[in-house]
């Protein structure tokens, strides 16, 4: 059988916690992943001789790590370390919101005493830190804390089988030995990383310095972005994405004493400038996901019920892009990644290794009759946050799994600098810009909180300049030029901090975690650190959290409109180009449970339009029943009766404000993935009810998109305002408010 290269390429990434360059981390993750996956993902290829792997460190995790064993700290490493009589009532509240965040059953659930602590806490109605003894605080901290370090290092260190084992009545000495054993273990990692890659065992990448999205660091042009409200004009720092380069080659060349060959782009994003860049710099190659290559070649790559690629021929090809500065790329199986990442974790762990083998086999099968030597499987994704989602932190996975490559003879594990600069390449006519995310810049970029923080950065790293200029232009003396040059270079440090992907990820919609407030207060604390540097006074609005600004769910629309009701595809760039749009980001995965991929809403004197856009990859689509629903609410100034939603919610997490409301008319209709129904009109009465209604002049068409107008007269609508809001839902269950918390006016 003709031989299949695979290329792993595991990425490894932490965001910039602190508050400045000198102070602790305010969150732990750095140090926690440090012993739970960094490290024990290396050591896992000593037992197999053949595999080869790919590494990605992001400079900003390096110098964390560097940090960390120069004595920095986190937040919760110094509760850790704190004598358990010195706990005060703040130190428990914040043990209380912060010591059990991690995953139940498969780190929790493994220590039975942790487990009923992780109970008790989970099942208190109110926070109250007296329904914790003492004791309890301090082994609520060790046993959390040793849940993040991987069983892989028992053999290592002989005191950790004993720590593991013991559960409660931990004392100062035995969580001192905790810490000491997880800087133990950040001090190995760079040097055996080091050590693997000059052997020829492993890889080791980059990515830009900060982890900034490269391609709208360079410019917002052609960027296919959804919504321009808020965002600076012209947008162009070409300048500080050149820097980010260069700054990662410099940290990388002083760790490792090479240049590295290869960048793992921030969230896989790129466009041609991009690479450009890269090639510029002395980089050879970097790996982009699918979606990327089938925009660039205008072919989708499909695949059967099972996953398995119909013709993995281009998919499993490397390219060089075109122009005066070529650059490699291989482009990464997505449906091996979300595999990884989202589903095999539920599964038993050597079950679903032999599955993804057996995939591998599938593709290596299909492509025996190509007319290329060599092939290369690239799979590509984080290596550390989904092994907590599996048995053990993914050991069986993992083992089984190189197990199974490692004795096939036609399989073959490659370094991909070497098989880059070994197999020729094919040429990549045309690159196009997009992320590992649907292809698009959705996730950073055109919800209303995102551009607010692009806003932020350009105003700040403006008045920054401007502010070092002109300060410049006053001297005279050449010393104190150079203590200005310096200073403007640590303010300018703030910006390159402040241009982390992380921070616009985590802004807006859809993606939430507990600690979004810290990551808004880390944004806006670097762009003020800038600020106090160049001894200029802080802007209030920096001062306040970003989701107070940016609160606003939609694009107003920009002037009337009189849509025809054509539901073509591509109409928003003609008839509905004017509208106002709610805002619906895709999510980091496939999302299949919303049945709305875009809202457009205008007016012109006579009528209200509106215009879905489906989401054809929701499994609702495929329902042959119609039961699929959109509801539109219409709250009127004028109308004497106001009635309440009339849809449930499915639990107490989507009971969302804009619920509370009451409204004077309802439009539904119903629909499947072929069929619609009519439009349903209803009017409020007294008590809180509703009754039918007949609507002559409305209209409804569906073919691509869904579209209607309803008239203003139907509405009770003569004159002033008319706020709205729209529900999905699937048999009176709703699936989403848009917007979930104030009304649309018009």
């Amino acid at each position: 059988m003709k031989k299949l290269n695979i290329a792993f390429v595991w990425h490894f990434h932490q965001p910039n916690y602190q508050e400045n360059y000198n102070g602790d981390f305010l969150l732990p993750w750095v140090r926690l992943h440090a012993s739970k996956d960094y490290l024990d993902m290396l050591k896992r290829i000593d037992n197999f001789s053949k595999i080869k792997l790919n590494f990605n460190f992001s400079p900003v995790l390096l110098v964390a790590l560097q940090k960390y064993l120069n004595g920095f700290q986190d937040l919760h490493l110094k509760l850790l370390l704190k004598n358990e009589n010195d706990l005060n009532e703040q130190d428990k509240i914040y043990i209380l919101n912060n010591y059990f965040d991690l995953n139940y059953k498969n780190m929790a659930l493994k220590r039975p005493y942790f487990t009923v602590l992780y109970n008790k806490r989970a099942n208190a109605k109110e926070l109250n830190t007296s329904m914790f003894s003492v004791q309890e605080y301090v082994d609520i901290m060790a046993n959390y804390t040793l849940c993040w370090i991987d069983e892989y290092f028992e053999k290592e260190y002989f005191e950790l089988k004993e720590l593991f084992k013991k559960e409660q009545n931990y004392t100062l000495q035995d969580r001192q030995k905790i810490a000491e054993i997880q800087l133990d273990i950040i001090k190995r990692i760079l040097i055996e990383y080091k050590n693997y890659q000059e052997e020829g065992k492993i890889e080791v990448l980059t990515s830009p310095y900060y982890h900034p999205v490269l391609p709208l660091l360079i410019d917002f042009k052609g960027k296919e972005i959804k919504n321009f409200e808020n965002l600076p004009e012209n947008y162009s720092n070409n300048t500080d994405a050149k820097e980010q380069i260069e700054l990662a080659i410099e940290k990388y060349n002083e760790i490792f004493n090479r240049n590295p060959k290869g960048m793992w782009l921030s969230e896989q994003c790129i466009c041609s400038k991009t690479a450009e860049l890269l090639s510029k710099s002395g980089l050879s190659w970097s790996v982009v996901d699918e979606g990327i290559l089938s925009k660039s070649i205008k072919r989708e790559f499909e695949r059967d019920f099972e996953g398995n690629l119909d013709n993995p021929y281009e998919l499993m090809t490397n390219y060089i892009t075109k122009g005066k500065h070529p650059f490699n790329l291989i482009f990464a199986d997505s449906f091996f990644a979300n595999l990884l990442n989202f589903g095999y974790g539920n599964y038993d762990s050597k079950i679903a290794a032999n599955d993804l083998y057996e995939k591998i086999k599938t593709i290596q099968f299909k492509l025996q009759n190509s007319p290329k030597d060599n092939h290369i499987l690239t799979i590509a994704l984080d290596g550390e946050n989904c092994w907590e989602t599996y048995q053990n932190d993914g050991a069986e996975f993992l083992d089984t799994l190189y197990g199974l490559i490692d004795d096939d003879e036609t399989l073959e594990t490659v370094l991909v600098g070497d098989f880059v600069q070994e197999n020729k390449p094919e040429q990549l006519e045309a690159l196009k810009s997009g992320s590992w995310i649907n292809r698009n810049f959705d996730l950073w970029i055109g919800e209303p909180t995102k551009n607010v923080a692009w806003l932020y950065l350009d105003s700040v790293s403006k008045d920054i300049e401007i502010r070092y200029q002109e300060q410049l232009q006053d001297l005279k003396n050449e010393n104190e030029k150079e203590k200005l040059k310096e200073k403007f270079k640590l303010a300018h440090r703030e910006i390159l901090i402040s241009q982390s992907s992380d921070w616009y990820w985590w802004y807006g919609k859809p993606n939430e975690s507990k600690s979004d407030g810290i990551f808004d207060y880390l944004f806006r604390r670097h762009l003020m650190n800038a600020y106090e540097i160049m001894e200029l006074d802080i802007p209030h609005y920096l001062t306040m959290p970003l989701a107070n600004v940016a609160n606003k769910p939609l694009r107003n629309p920009k002037s009337d409109i009189s849509p025809k009701l054509l539901c073509n595809k591509d109409d928003e760039l003609q008839e509905w180009k004017d509208a106002g749009t709610i805002f619906i980001p895709d999510g980091p995965t496939s999302n299949i449970s919303s049945l709305i991929k875009n809202i457009y809403f205008g007016k012109d004197k006579e009528y209200i339009y509106f215009r879905f856009v489906l989401n054809r990859n929701s499994v609702k689509m495929a329902y042959e029943s119609i039961q699929n629903q959109i509801a539109i609410y219409f709250a009127n100034d004028n109308e004497r009766f106001l009635s309440p939603i009339r849809f449930v919610s499915k639990n107490d997490n989507s009971i969302y404000p804009i619920l509370m409301n009451q409204f004077s008319r309802e439009v539904r209709f119903v629909f499947d993935s072929n069929r619609i129904s009519r439009l349903f009109f209803n009017k409020s009465c007294p008590y809180g009810l509703w009754s039918q209604m007949l609507s002559k002049n409305s209209k409804i068409a569906y073919r691509e998109v869904i579209e209607l107008k309803i008239p203003f007269e139907d509405l009770g609508v003569e004159e002033g305002k008319l706020s709205f809001c729209i529900i999905d839902s699937t048999n009176e269950l709703i699936n989403e408010v848009y917007p979930q918390d104030v009304l649309i006016d018009m």
